[in-house]
């Protein structure tokens, strides 16, 4: 008789692959090991989401509580809520800080813990099974683990980093003496921005949401001439986008077509939205539902006024030559934090422009993300004493390119202690003087100032930094600071093979 062989049994000769991966987690794994002040607040991430959540059921009982207090027995209905302000007690079980930690290494590392590609890498990784089963885990599904990620705040995520900066100095690895500066434009989650796509789209949308009302038991948005008029948005975008000119009469009555009809629908949908918050004043609702329902007429009623907003400035420019900066336009329906980035000769795009500081040794030792385009300049001393703040070195030298000249920031970073600030280019000579320009130090610096542009490639061609799959401000920033673990994490283990390596052959020498 044929017997099969139990799972548990290969649990017990398997081991780890010898890859990239394997020395990955280890290094991940290692550091909560070293730190384990970084579980505990994980922990606090997610006590925080399972009260936000608990809240919710509660202020629910409370509701119903309210609603059948005087029908007999109705007190003891699952235990009578006395508090609206509950506490975390033993529940289901949950990811473990350990776990979350690791999952979070590998969405840097990957790129995405959800997407069909990193579902495929997790179920076929044998590095993976060994670990869990060494757990006593199983590999949890996709939505859970991005649940319990998306719950770390960014104060840990900053206090990863910091701890992970602390370990690379006490092993050895980078004194964080030199350090060099630079900034990269990023793409948003979105799509390149037009005046005329935007008025189709959020009419769409806006529209789209309207007529699902009736399943909160709302009014729906009436249809009224809206099909008509969203085929007609639909062709007079494409006869615009496909206008040789720009400037002839033949587009301006293209875009006179296209605003009226935005305006027609503006006003129907005004009168729809208006007509819907009326009936939900009146509502009388769990105050679950009624969170999700103000939500969900919110986002309605955001991109109503986005419409009014992006019709009025389309037909200043197009028939007023009024151009806005674009600081004061919409130029993303799906992120409103991202802007227009502009820098040098490069070609301009939609999203963020980070601020990164980069180690002689190669590992990333902060990242500043503001909204908007920020001037380079603005943030040499910033960004110097954001590296400080994270590392605990005062360093000795600093570099950037042109960007970065400022006298005030020169000043700042000289009166904090740094001995040399070597800034580039032509703004930099003129900044630094001649005698300093030419000094051996500044001439030595500049030279390896390609090593910030190499840190720039690697994390936008390796890591996926240069296209964010996060929306908002807070969102994107995490997403960055992940792979910035995920990058330094690998930087670790290739400079401990490198130590281990020069070790033997110091070792082959003497013997």
């Amino acid at each position: 008789m044929k017997k099969t062989a139990v799972t548990g049994v290969y649990n017990l000769i398997l081991t780890p692959s010898d890859t990239e991966l394997t020395e990955f987690v280890e290094e991940v794994l290692n550091l909560g090991r070293l730190y384990p002040e970084i579980y505990r607040r994980i922990e606090k991430d997610q006590d925080a989401l399972a009260l936000a959540k608990k809240n919710v059921r509660v202020q629910d009982k409370l509701y119903g509580t309210a609603k059948t207090s005087d029908i007999p027995g109705s007190e003891s209905w699952d235990g009578v809520v006395g508090s609206s302000n509950p506490r975390l007690e033993h529940g289901r079980p949950r990811m473990s800080a350990e776990l979350v930690f690791l999952f979070m290494g590998l969405r840097g590392y990957w790129g995405s813990v959800s997407d069909r590609e990193a579902c495929r890498q997790m179920r076929d990784s044998i590095t993976l099974f060994v670990l869990l089963g060494e757990m006593a885990a199983s590999l949890p599904a996709p939505t859970t683990i991005l649940e319990n990620i998306n719950c770390v705040s960014n104060g840990t995520r900053d206090f990863i980093l910091e701890c992970q900066l602390q370990h690379i100095m006490d092993d050895g690895l980078d004194d964080f003496a030199d350090i060099q500066i630079g900034s990269t434009g990023v793409s948003a989650s979105t799509c390149w921005p037009t005046d005329a796509l935007h008025i189709k789209r959020l009419v769409g949308r806006a529209y789209g949401m309207g007529r699902k009302l009736d399943r909160f038991g709302l009014p729906k948005f009436e249809k009224y001439y809206m099909e008509d008029w969203q085929e007609g948005l639909g062709k007079t975008l494409f006869k615009i986008n496909n206008t040789t000119s720009k400037k002839d009469k033949k587009l301006r009555k293209l875009y006179s077509d296209h605003l009226k009809i935005g305006h027609k629908a503006l006003g129907h949908l005004t009168r729809s939205f208006e007509k819907a918050a009326r009936h939900f004043g009146q509502m009388d609702m769990r105050p679950s539902s009624r969170r999700i329902l103000a939500e969900f007429l919110g986002a309605i009623e955001d991109d109503i006024l986005a419409l009014s907003s992006v019709l009025h400035y389309a037909g200043e420019r197009v028939f007023n030559g009024v151009i806005l900066p674009s600081s004061d336009k919409i130029l993303s329906l799906s992120d409103k934090s991202a802007a227009f980035i502009k820098k040098g000769q490069r070609e301009s795009l939609i999203g963020y422009k980070p601020q990164l500081c980069r180690s002689s040794r190669g590992f990333v030792t902060a990242l500043i993300l503001e909204k908007g385009n920020p001037s380079d300049s603005e943030n040499l001393f910033p960004r110097v004493l954001k590296n400080v703040l994270n590392t605990g070195v005062l360093p000795a030298t600093v570099s950037g390119d042109s960007g970065y000249a400022s006298r005030k920031g020169y000043n700042d970073c000289i009166e904090i202690g740094v001995e040399d600030v070597c800034i580039g280019g032509s703004k930099g000579k003129a900044l630094l003087g001649e005698e300093l320009w030419n000094s051996k130090t500044h001439v030595d610096v500049r030279r390896m100032r390609s090593g910030v542009e190499s840190l720039m490639f690697t994390l936008k061609y390796v890591f996926e930094f240069g296209h964010m799959r996060r929306r908002g401000l807070e969102n994107v920033r995490a997403e960055m600071t992940e792979k910035i673990f995920a990058y330094n994490f690998a930087m670790i283990a290739r400079r401990k093979a490198e130590r281990r390596e020069d070790l033997e052959c110091e070792a082959m020498k003497t013997g």
